[in-house]
């Protein structure tokens, strides 16, 4: 499969789980539409990896936009931009990402920060883990609205790369993030 289809696939995929989450036609409809993606599911499972298609550190290293889990439907696709240390990404997010009532789940919240700082490290071509990851909730993320996160490498001592990170609305930041990620070899 090619990269465009694969993209197309997963896109309409992502359109498909939001259909899904929200709709309400009628019970019929619903047995006719879940036949159907069944089939669709069986074709597609004959040739199917153990993995999905992941982005190499390679892919993140002296760029400047990267974009994150464009392959996998279930994730957020972020566009990602770098400069000197420091990584910066949009986006909305819809109902599957709901928790309280129109706010962002604090789950996703940790999800997204972990990527926009883990990402920011391997964009300097460190392989790494995190070690540990803090958040500290400062008021609700909206859902819906334009949702700013930034990343930025605060300290590299030896193994440990220190990794500060928030979402931002309007200005307000909603979310704090640090984490410490642990180098590790590239077997």
């Amino acid at each position: 499969m090619g990269q465009r289809e694969r993209e197309r696939l997963v896109e309409a995929t992502r359109s498909l789980v939001r259909a899904v989450a929200v709709t309400e036609v009628a019970a019929e409809e619903m047995e006719r539409v879940t036949e159907a993606l069944s089939s669709l599911t069986r074709t597609l499972e004959k040739r199917a990896g153990e993995r999905c298609v992941p982005l190499p550190v390679a892919e993140t290293v002296g760029v400047e936009r990267v974009v994150l889990d464009r392959y996998n439907p279930v994730y957020v696709p972020l566009e990602v931009s770098f400069s000197r240390g420091t990584a910066e990404a949009t986006v909305v997010l819809d109902a599957l990402r709901e928790g309280p009532t129109d706010s962002v789940h604090g789950g996703v919240s940790a999800l997204l920060m972990d990527n926009m700082l883990g990402i920011v490290v391997q964009s300097t071509g460190l392989l790494c883990v995190t070690g540990t990851l803090t958040l500290r909730y400062l008021a609700r993320t909206p859902l819906q609205r334009p949702l700013r996160l930034r990343s930025e490498i605060a300290a590299h001592s030896g193994r440990k790369v220190t990794v500060r990170g928030w979402i931002s609305h309007e200005e307000v930041r909603t979310v704090e993030a640090e984490a410490v990620f642990v180098e590790v070899s590239r077997r």
